[in-house]
């Protein structure tokens, strides 16, 4: 369905030709900057048409990409490249004068649009690389290959309904691996990623673009979900909570007419591991099952089976 809108912005949109067409060109002027397989590219760009564009093109050029949120303070960006040495940086005019070196994702159009490289890319291959919350330490880049995508977007088209009416809600930071899982859910599945209006999206502003833009499919953390109240959202068919514990509580107010599903993974594994069966009002979520590809290990606090 090349016609079929791939993303879908506050006053833009891409069908997947297009997206794949844009796509390409950027991979184009990748390779021919000197980008080749298996190097990093830092992608500084907001939640936007461009990022997608920008994250695909990488992939297409054969390396893997660095999501930075532009937000970040400046020396954690700083830290972050220079921690990563990325070979290349993607980002958009706006941002020009921060990264003069940078590759632009809406520089003007080359006379002749240069095409995407035949890339021999495998499996092993870094797909791309996200930086920890340095929650229990300094934060540490986590190298992902392309084995931990196929796996992961297997598993969210099976369990998560998706088809090619829904419409994935990109509300995570794109630093977070959680943006890649909202990323997949749409483009593997030919559903339609929407990307929010900028800024911070939480409460009723949460609710009222979930209901606006129609959004049929979300990834919302618990602590998101305390603000924001489900009436008015029967749009939102399939809820996916994750980040941080769900409690017997929220999937009361949340669980009732609607998929809820609990997933639970670490950066260190592609993002998520196990997901819960649709959730039922009322209990304790627990963390679900592996996906597949995956083994779990129950260990007590001395890290005995």
């Amino acid at each position: 369905r090349p016609d079929a809108v791939a993303v879908d912005a506050p006053g833009a949109s891409l069908t997947y030709a297009e997206l794949d067409r844009r796509a390409g060109e950027l991979a184009g002027l990748l390779h021919d900057s000197g980008i080749r397989p298996g190097q990093l590219v830092a992608v500084i760009l907001p939640r936007s048409v461009d990022l997608v564009v920008a994250q695909l093109a990488v992939q297409q050029a054969g390396a893997a990409h660095l999501p930075i949120d532009p937000d970040y303070p400046e020396d954690r960006i700083a830290a972050m490249l220079q921690d990563a040495r990325p070979a290349g940086i993607l980002t958009h005019r706006a941002l020009a004068d921060r990264y003069p070196d940078a590759l632009l994702t809406d520089a003007p159009a080359r006379p002749t649009p240069l095409r995407a490289p035949d890339a021999a890319i495998t499996p092993g291959h870094p797909a791309y690389v996200i930086f920890t919350s340095g929650s229990t330490g300094r934060p540490k880049g986590v190298i992902t290959p392309h084995r931990g995508l196929a796996a992961l977007a297997t598993a969210q088209a099976e369990r998560l309904g998706i088809d090619d009416g829904s419409r994935v809600l990109q509300l995570a930071s794109p630093s977070f691996d959680a943006s890649v899982m909202e990323t997949l859910m749409a483009l593997a599945t030919g559903a339609t990623l929407v990307v929010p209006e900028p800024g911070p999206l939480a409460g009723p502003l949460l609710g009222e673009t979930i209901a606006r833009r129609r959004v049929s499919h979300a990834l919302i953390p618990p602590t998101a979900l305390t603000g924001l109240e489900p009436d008015g959202l029967d749009c939102l068919r399939t809820l996916i909570v994750g980040g941080e514990a769900c409690t017997a509580p929220l999937t009361a107010r949340w669980a009732p007419g609607r998929r809820m599903v609990n997933a639970y993974g670490p950066t260190e594994a592609t993002a998520c591991v196990t997901m819960s069966a649709p959730l039922g009002p009322g209990l304790t979520p627990p963390i679900g099952t592996p996906l597949h590809g995956v083994r779990t290990h129950v260990l007590d606090t001395l890290l005995r089976p």
